[in-house]
This record gives C-alpha cells, sequence and structure tokens, in this order.
C-alpha cells in the first residue's frame, strides 16, 4: 500500500485515482473546483482536499512528505509542472507531470524521464500524434504492436509460397542484431520455435526488435505498411493534426488537412510540405466531403478537439466510403459508443496519458500486454525494479520456463535481442512472447520484492 496524491480531477486524474484507489493504496486528490471534487469523492475511496496544487499549504495537508508519487494532472502545463517540483522540495519521493504544449519539451517522444528536475514528463497530445501515426502506417496487410514506449515492434507476417526464407532452419535466416522469430502460428496452433523450427508456406510468423529495423524486416518478409496508404484526410489541425501530417509529408501519401479556422489554415501552410494540402472548412459538411474525394480515401482521421466534430465526421467518412477511420476521443467514456457506431479506431488522449502513468507506477508488473492469434499467444512487457531478484542477473542464472522467450530488452543502453551472458538491470523494459498458460509462471518470476517507485 502505498501513498498516492492526485492534483486535478480531469479526465487522467479520475481515471488514475480510480485505478489506484481500488488496488488499495491510499490516494489523496486533490482540485481547486469544489463541483469536481466532490463527484470524484463520491465515486472514489479517497481522501479529497480543496484547493490548488501548487499551494505548499495544501500539499503538506495532503502529507506530501510521505507521499510515496504525487502526479500533477491538471490542464494547466505551468501548475503541473510547479506543483510536481514543488512536491519533491516538500519530500515527495516521485513526480510526474501531465504537460500539454510543447514548449517545455524536446523532440516528440510523449514520454520523457528524469527531465526538468521531475521523475516523468507526460505530453498526451504526442502520444496520441504517435498512436495515430502507427494505426496510419499499419493499414497493410500485416499487423502491428508496439512496446517500450514505442522502440519495440512486434509485427504478424503471413507466410506465401513464393518467399526465399521457405523451408529454411530459422538459424539460417538472416535477421537484423536487434530483430528475432519469436512465435510461428501453423494450422491453428502457436509453435514457440527454435533454431532448428522451419517457416513453411501458409504460416504466420511473428518477428519482435527494434522499431528502427522492423522496415527490413517487412523487406524479408515480403511486406510493406504503407502499401496500402496512398490517400489521408485529417481533420483538426491543431497539435495532434498537425503532428500526424507533419511526421508523413515525406511518405508517398497524399495528405489533405481540414480546419475550420482560418488563421490556423495559413500558419499550417507556412509550416507545412507541399505534400500536404490545407483546406479551410468545416470536417462535418458532407458536401465539403464529397468535394474533396474522401469516398477514395484510405485512413480518415478525426483529430479535432471536439467530440462531436470528430464524431460526426468519422461516421460521414465511413459512409462515404473511406477504408479506415480514426478518431480521437477526448471523453474516455464515448469510446464504446464510438466503436458500436462502427468507428474503426479510437484513441483517448487522456486514457493514453493514465495507462503510461501506471506503467510507471506498476513497476515489475505486466505494464503492457497484448493478446496474439485469438487468445493462443501473448506478449508481455515488464519493467525491472532495484529491488527485482533478477536485477544484475546473467540470464544464464535465471531458471526461465518452457514456452516462453524474451524478444528484447530495452533501455537506456538501446534496444537489443539478449543471449545468456546478458545482465538485466534495473529499468530495463523486457518483452516476452508466451502462451497464456504459461504467463503465471513469468508473472512469479517478476515479482517484486517490495512495492518501489
Amino acid at each position: 500500500m502505498n501513498n498516492v496524491i492526485v492534483i486535478g480531477m480531469g479526465e487522467v486524474g479520475k481515471h488514475l485515482s480510480t485505478v489506484l484507489a481500488g488496488e488499495g493504496h491510499n490516494v489523496t486528490i486533490i482540485d481547486n473546483h469544489s463541483e469536481a471534487l466532490a463527484k470524484a469523492e463520491e465515486r472514489m475511496d479517497v481522501m479529497a482536499l480543496h484547493g490548488h496544487g501548487c499551494s505548499p499549504k495544501v500539499l503538506q495537508a495532503a502529507n506530501v512528505h510521505q507521499a510515496d508519487l504525487l502526479v500533477a494532472a491538471t490542464s494547466d502545463d505551468e501548475v503541473n509542472m510547479l506543483a510536481s517540483l514543488t512536491a519533491k522540495q516538500l519530500g515527495a519521493r516521485k513526480a510526474i507531470a501531465r504537460v500539454s504544449g510543447s514548449d517545455y519539451l524536446e523532440g516528440n517522444r510523449g514520454v520523457y524521464y528524469d527531465y526538468l528536475g521531475i521523475d516523468l514528463l507526460l505530453a498526451p497530445e504526442i502520444l496520441t500524434a504517435i498512436e495515430i501515426n502507427r494505426l496510419v502506417r499499419s493499414m497493410g496487410a500485416i499487423t502491428v504492436q508496439t512496446f517500450a514506449d514505442n522502440r519495440v515492434e512486434v509485427i504478424q507476417f503471413p507466410i506465401t509460397a513464393n518467399l526465399k526464407i521457405i523451408n529454411k532452419l530459422l538459424k539460417d535466416v538472416s535477421l537484423p542484431e536487434d530483430c528475432l522469430i519469436v512465435g510461428i502460428l501453423r494450422n491453428d496452433e502457436l509453435i514457440i520455435p527454435g533454431g532448428n523450427d522451419m517457416i513453411l508456406p501458409d504460416d504466420d510468423v511473428f518477428v519482435i526488435g527494434k522499431t528502427e529495423s522492423m522496415p527490413r524486416i517487412e523487406r524479408i518478409f515480403g511486406a510493406s505498411r504503407r502499401g496500402e496508404v496512398r490517400r489521408l484526410v485529417i481533420v483538426g489541425g491543431g497539435q495532434i493534426g498537425a503532428s500526424i501530417a507533419r511526421s508523413l509529408e515525406n511518405e508517398p501519401i497524399e495528405i489533405k488537412l481540414i480546419d475550420h479556422n482560418r488563421e490556423r489554415c495559413e500558419e499550417l501552410a507556412a509550416t507545412l510540405g507541399k505534400n500536404v494540402r490545407i483546406i479551410n472548412g468545416d470536417g462535418t459538411n458532407l458536401d465539403l466531403l464529397r468535394e474533396y474525394d474522401i469516398d477514395v480515401c484510405d485512413v480518415f482521421v478525426a483529430a479535432s478537439s471536439y467530440d462531436e466534430v470528430n464524431l460526426m465526421s468519422g461516421l460521414l467518412a465511413r459512409q462515404l466510403g473511406a477504408k479506415k477511420t480514426i478518431a480521437r476521443v477526448n471523453r474516455p467514456d464515448y469510446v464504446p459508443i464510438y466503436e458500436q457506431l462502427g468507428i474503426d479506431a479510437t484513441i483517448s488522449p487522456r486514457l493514453l496519458a493514465a495507462n503510461h502513468i501506471l506503467k510507471y507506477v506498476r513497476e515489475g508488473e505486466v505494464i503492457s500486454m497484448s493478446i496474439i492469434a485469438d487468445g493462443k499467444g501473448e506478449v508481455l512487457e515488464f519493467l525491472v525494479p532495484a529491488n527485482s531478484k533478477l536485477a544484475n542477473s546473467p540470464l544464464r542464472h535465471i531458471n526461465f520456463p518452457r514456452g516462453a522467450v524474451i524478444g528484447v530488452i530495452a533501455g537506456a543502453d538501446g534496444v537489443f535481442v539478449p543471449d545468456g551472458n546478458d545482465v538485466i538491470k534495473p529499468s530495463h523494459s523486457i518483452v516476452i512472447f508466451t502462451t497464456p498458460e504459461v504467463r503465471p509462471s513469468i508473472e512469479k518470476l517478476f515479482k517484486k520484492k517490495a512495492f518501489s517507485l
């Protein structure tokens, strides 16, 4: 049981507080809006304090000196950063701040560790753009899962008879050194292969590796995520929409970006490449969508700040014939509605941020999991805490269960496929390919001696 303080009862703060309180932690919530605070207190087993999260008096009243973790999740970047730094000065062990703008950030990672004196800085809008970009790029015939803050991918490839790797032993298949074949789906049976196994026609093969190396893997397996994406339409020219367009402007993709604000359109036209066509208009206007050929677009992304616009434009695009629709959802409770109405994929910036925080809190537990092959396989990601019995141990000394394979290890020193001589270090992210039957044994192996943030 740990002492956690959450500042701000927006969607991120509410979701995080609900989950942590449900797991038995002592949660104190702080908000300067009494109505939001009262509603949150009614629904959760928490202690509530009315006041400003930056105030030393309020933080001291919340016993910040005993806090294992403080999360500043208001809608104000400056408040979040100041509250986090103040909490650290007053004795909080760890502090996490949510930021929306890019003024304080370097690069476009979305997740920043030990940054500006704060243990973890999260940018939900950047995380959302990264996730939507991944969905756009995975339009083709292969499936993609990401781990370790998007540095690691697991890809499923269907095997056709014309590939050069057919009937080769896995030990004879030449792959980039930071990639590994971890699973073969054959006749509806999942195989955790060894070096003497072969790839056969009609197999599906699962490959894990460093994200930057995956284009080479795609060429080996005769696939391309970008093969079917030729026309992309984005509604919403804010930070998320602009980031998506910018990340794809040098690809052979025809991009149209629609925004209702003329001044914003002029800014985008001046900063984005010539491959991006900027359209000033209403993304929910049926005539406008028809005029700009939504019926032949491969991917339609509704990325505005308004749920009503995203839902309506996504539904219209789907009705007009867009092959794939992706929508930003600002209120997480709307996600089921989008899915029930036929939107192909939904992304919630607030849930993304909350889930990244939960990963940080759950160090040493499963922080990410993907179910594959209709439940026959699982990909698990663990973050190794300093007090783990696995920390600083060579892999050859670990009694790792049969039916599972460590695909990659990701840390500050990079991403690599390990061998028996490699040593697991604290804060390493371990990505494991396994089956549901073996998962409990792996969880026991990675179980923490005690909670440690």
